[in-house]
């Protein structure tokens, strides 16, 4: 049994741990725990427990434009995270399209994609990344035609005037003009045959792309050429073979000797330089294989470039003009353009005059193809020039 002393000591304890117990307050929690406490018990979905982590599940919907960054390549798939419950795939059929621009694409880089189908049965959305890859190809195909690079294309098939080329899911053009001559000569193999080209023409907003592979053997060509443009003499005349036509003029070959060796070059018949008169269509005076004497006009030394010319051997009728035209006297012309300033006269092959269109009565103009009498008004045969005016068909009013 206790005694009474140590009864009375265990009172005295008890007495003191109460009188802690109230002095003492409880401990209180921050309003922030307070809150988040308070909002893991509110939560009863995914959702509400995405947005208490602080994560936004982003919704998407077919024909919504998303930027993703890619998480895997394969040969047969390519995923990418948009920010979704589950990842995004892109489609079957574009794996196969456009596998040439696809193959430069790697993990961790980002494209903007288009949504093709919001939810597939594997819960993936299945995305179209060929409009950007496009956007981003023309505008690398700029930078190529303004570095003046060279690039691989595909030749698909042969078609009026040329031969249609693929660039990386992109349809391009090749002229005949701009095509090699050896390979000119064999369009019906040409079809899955990988060339070498350049690019001279390219417009997005008009899906117009325009390729040259003669640019390329014309630069090997002229590398060349330049270790042989001392065995060229400027105002010689030489017999030339036509290589090509094309609309601002046509290509020759001719042979000159160096080290008791004959080398070919070949220079260029600018449009200006064919004929005396004005020239619309090239092909219209020269073909492809005609032989025919052309003087030499000009060597660039920088470029290997030489430029030829055909008129330059042909009698200038400008020397006679005023044996053929009197002043004040009428002369029957055909009408070769109309411009806001006159109309232009071709009075004999290779001299036109001028109709100021101060001495048109409006509404009367003559149109391009029309013959009409004129009177010539002033000859300046130093200035290739002719002034003429309008033959009065009528008495005018007055006139006795």
């Amino acid at each position: 049994m206790a005694t009474k002393s140590e009864n009375s000591k265990k009172k005295i304890e008890n007495s003191k741990t109460e009188d802690t117990a109230v002095t003492e307050p409880p401990k209180k929690s921050s309003p922030t725990s307070a809150k988040a406490t308070a909002g893991k018990k509110a939560a009863s979905s995914m959702e509400e427990l995405l947005a208490n982590a602080g994560y936004t599940l982003k919704g998407i919907k077919k024909g919504d434009t998303v930027t993703g960054m890619i998480t895997r390549v394969s040969g047969h798939e390519i995923a990418l995270n948009i920010g979704g419950k589950t990842e995004g795939v892109v489609m079957d059929r574009e794996l196969e399209t456009y596998k040439d621009m696809l193959s430069h694409l790697k993990a961790g880089d980002s494209v903007i994609a288009q949504v093709i189908v919001a939810e597939n049965d594997r819960g993936q959305s299945v995305l179209s990344i060929r409009k950007s890859l496009l956007e981003k190809r023309w505008q690398n195909l700029t930078g190529v035609q303004k570095a003046g690079e060279a690039i691989d294309v595909v030749l698909r098939e042969p078609v009026r005037g040329g031969v249609l080329v693929d660039y990386g899911g992109i349809r391009g053009y090749i002229p005949m003009s701009q095509l090699d001559s050896s390979l000119s000569k064999q369009l019906d193999k040409v079809t899955g045959r990988r060339i070498k080209v350049k690019v001279i023409e390219v417009d997005a907003a008009t899906n117009r792309l325009v390729f040259s592979q003669r640019a390329i053997t014309e630069e090997a060509a002229l590398s060349k050429q330049k270790e042989l443009l001392d065995a060229i003499t400027v105002n010689n005349t030489v017999e030339a073979a036509i290589t090509g036509v094309a609309p601002f003029g046509a290509f020759a070959k001719f042979s000159v000797e160096k080290d008791s060796v004959k080398h070919d070059i070949e220079g260029l018949i600018h449009i200006s330089e064919i004929a005396w008169e004005k020239v619309d269509d090239p092909n219209q005076y020269l073909k492809s294989g005609d032989t025919l004497k052309v003087k030499i006009i000009g060597v660039d030394a920088a470029t290997g470039k030489v430029t030829l010319s055909v008129k330059q051997l042909l009698p200038d009728p400008w020397e006679h003009v005023l044996d053929q035209f009197e002043k004040d006297s009428q002369i029957k012309g055909k009408v070769t353009r109309t411009t806001p300033y006159g109309i232009f006269v071709e009075l004999t092959p290779g001299v036109e005059g001028l109709i100021h269109i101060s001495k048109v009565t409006p509404g009367t103009e003559p149109k391009a193809g029309d013959e009409i009498t004129c009177i010539v008004e002033d000859v300046k045969p130093d200035q290739r020039k002719i002034s003429l005016s309008m033959a009065l068909t009528e008495k005018p009013i007055g006139y006795r």
